[in-house]
Parts: C-alpha cells; structure tokens; sequence
C-alpha cells in the first residue's frame, strides 16, 4: 500500500496504478514532495501517526494522494484528526476509496472536500430477479452457495464442514434473497460478466482459427499456450453488458471510465459525495464556484503561479 503526495495535483492519471500516477504527474512537470508507503507490520495508530508527522514536514505541500485499503484510508484520515490537521490537507482518493462512507466513520470532517474516484458502473437489468430467486435447491452447481447462505441468514445448515461457528441458529432452506436480508446489487456484477464474455469471445475466435471445421477443441488449440490464447483476449472488442465497448489497448488495459466525486458535509444541505465529473477518453469537471480551483487541472494545463518552486 503506498501513500503518494505533493501539490498541485494532476488529473490525467486518474485512470491508471500508482506507478502510471507518477509517471504521468512527472510528465506534466509537477513535484511529488514525498512518496510513503504504509508499513506490512503497521502497529496500530502509531505508524499512521509517524506518516502524517513525516506529511507535514513539507509545509507547501498539502495535498495527499492516497492508493490503500479501506482501513488503511480509516486510519490515515484518523491520525490526521490526532494531529490537528482538520481542513490542512486535500485528499485525493483511488477507486479504492470511491463513495464508501465506512472509512470516513467519525471523521467526515477531516475528509471534507476529498476528491475520490469511481470506475462507471451500470445496474445489470435482469440480475437482480436471476439471484433473489436462487435457493439451496436450484444452485447446488456453485459449491461456495451453502457458505455464503449461512452468512447470508446468520444461521447454520445441518451440513458436515459446516464453518458456521459463531450461531446455533438453524438454516430452514426457506429463507430468501432479499426478503429475509438486505440485497443490494454489487457495482462490479458488470464487470464479471463481461470478463467472462471476453473470454468466451477469445475462446470462439480462437476455435475458428485454429480448429477449422473440427468439432470442438481440437490439438492444435488444446496446445496452443497462455500466450496465444491472451493475444486472443487483448483482440477481442464487443459490447458489454451496459452496453459499452469492451476491449483492451496494447498494455492489456480496458478503456478507463471513470466518475469523479468530492466529499462534502458544509456549504451544502445533503451531506456526501457529489458527482463533480467523469473520465471517458478525457476529463470533463463541472464544480461549484467554490471549488473551480479543479478546473486547472484539466490536460496538464497548470498555471505557473501553481507550480512549486521546489519539494
């Protein structure tokens, strides 16, 4: 888990790892005034405070870009609470962070203004009547269905291997999806199933290649290797599930789409996370007067007066 910073910020990265971050962020010629990473063997509260301490040694720096965990957002914003900083740095968050509320329990203020993103997401029309009716009976294909069930419903089956430990509660089979607990379409249910059309698209385009008129698969593709078979899938360009393209670029990268979010709880009367913009091939902000400052951001396009004259 890394922890970048250094101010100002630039936006053409959003889409890519840490790493393409950086490089991008260079590019632009802006400063990154430090780079940490969260320790494996963090301990406590006592190595995100020593991180924050180290944060605020660059006093002209004052954005941080954060790549970690839920709990490791948690207890960041949390030790910067300790220390004081409340309103002093402006976060920007991976799509780790997106538009969860529980790393931001008990601390909104500290996170107030934090720019986060999120890949687009679509709601998959037909999913959610397909799962709510699945039961014991009709999904005994999936061999994790019974776990998932006891955790579902908070009760145990009369099954051997049972890992159900922490209920005496018994499972009926006649619980419901939905009904008897909370659902909620998953925001990457999308993203699944065009993985698995991807590969089936490759797998199709490879059969006719490769095996011609036989039926099923045939030597030549049974032994054709990983590599063949991953130049199929880079190949492959269909439309996905939300209706959008699914394909890879040469670095075996789907198209980043992206919407872009700030973390408000003043100057607004709904508390939360506001859709301030998208990436879709480029950025496209539309941000209150207050926080316009963003828009320099735009295509590396920054202000003199904005540069750092040294980290």
């Amino acid at each position: 888990m890394t922890l970048s910073w250094g101010f100002p910020l630039s936006f053409r990265a959003l889409s890519c790892g840490e790493h393409v971050f950086c490089f991008y962020f260079l590019t632009c010629g802006l400063c990154i005034a430090q780079s940490l990473k969260i320790p494996h063997d963090r301990k406590d509260e006592i190595d995100f405070d020593k991180i924050i301490k180290q944060l605020g040694e660059t006093h002209t720096a004052r954005a941080i870009v954060i790549f970690a965990n839920d709990e490791d957002i948690k207890q960041i914003l949390a030790a910067a609470k300790r220390a004081g900083k409340v309103g002093h740095f402006l976060w920007v968050g991976s799509d780790t962070w997106g538009s969860k509320i529980n790393p931001l329990s008990e601390q909104e203020d500290i996170a107030e203004g934090a720019i986060t993103i999120l890949p687009k997401r679509a709601t998959i029309e037909g999913f959610d009547t397909y799962f709510t009716s699945r039961t014991l009976e009709n999904n005994r294909r999936n061999v994790w269905f019974a776990e998932y069930w006891e955790e579902n419903f908070n009760c145990k089956l009369t099954i051997s291997g049972s890992k159900k430990e922490d209920t005496d509660r018994k499972c009926t089979g006649q619980e419901r999806i939905g009904k008897d607990s909370h659902y909620e379409q998953e925001g990457k249910v999308q993203f699944v199933i065009d993985a698995v059309y991807a590969m089936a698209h490759a797998l199709h385009h490879m059969n006719k290649d490769l095996c011609a008129d036989y039926p099923g698969v045939c030597p030549e593709m049974e032994h054709a290797g990983g590599k063949k078979l991953l130049k199929y899938i880079r190949s492959v360009n269909f439309n996905g599930s939300a209706g959008t393209p699914v394909m890879f670029n040469k670095n075996g990268d789907a198209p980043g789409r992206y919407d872009i979010f700030q973390y408000h709880t003043t100057n607004t009367t709904t508390p939360g996370y506001h859709l301030i913009g998208q990436w879709t091939d480029d950025l496209q902000l539309n941000v209150s007067p207050f926080y316009s400052v963003f828009t320099h951001f735009q295509q590396c396009m920054i202000p003199k007066w904005w540069l750092l004259q040294s980290c």
